[in-house]
């Protein structure tokens, strides 16, 4: 297995090509929640997605809602949105998405919305289509945060059968 990360390294793209993984690549996964740091992990898959034959899959995983009863308001119930509902609204977002930041991709872009806990979803997708790498933001969460939140990145880190470049943003 091998791990990637370049947390703050003025050197970056040379110790990418020292390691001479770049003319490897031809699947690359890139999970994004919409969020400022998933952008800066598109400025990474647009530097590796090289050539034409280059597979950028981008993904976002919805998790289904916990809540079921409807919730109160000052006008009333207010009803938590389904999964169907939540897959729509999310394929939409990561059309815009994908339209906006990967413009300079001469490769294919998969869009792709699963269901699921993100790390696992992320690492299972990843295996199934045979991801030579994945790409994903990580927003530097301490000890105490990762503990309470858990840590979508760190999920990834420990469970991918490819290549993991974290970008911090």
């Amino acid at each position: 297995r091998q791990i990637i990360t370049f947390p703050h390294c003025g050197n970056t793209e040379v110790a990418i090509r020292d390691i001479n993984i770049m003319s490897t690549i031809r699947k690359i996964v890139v999970p994004t929640d919409f969020s400022n740091a998933s952008r800066a992990a598109f400025s990474w898959v647009s530097r590796l997605a090289t050539g034409d034959d280059v597979e950028v899959h981008c993904i976002n995983v919805v998790q289904e809602p916990m809540m079921y009863m409807p919730m109160a308001s000052a006008a009333g119930p207010v009803g938590v949105p389904g999964i169907d509902e939540l897959q729509r609204i999310s394929k939409a977002s990561l059309d815009s998405f994908t339209e906006q930041h990967c413009r300079n991709i001469s490769g294919t872009v998969v869009k792709k919305v699963l269901v699921g806990r993100p790390s696992g979803r992320i690492t299972d997708y990843a295996k199934e289509i045979g991801a030579d790498i994945i790409v994903l933001a990580t927003t530097g969460h301490g000890a105490l945060e990762r503990l309470m939140l858990g840590s979508t990145a760190e999920g990834v880190v420990r469970h991918a059968e490819c290549a993991v470049l974290t970008v911090r943003d």
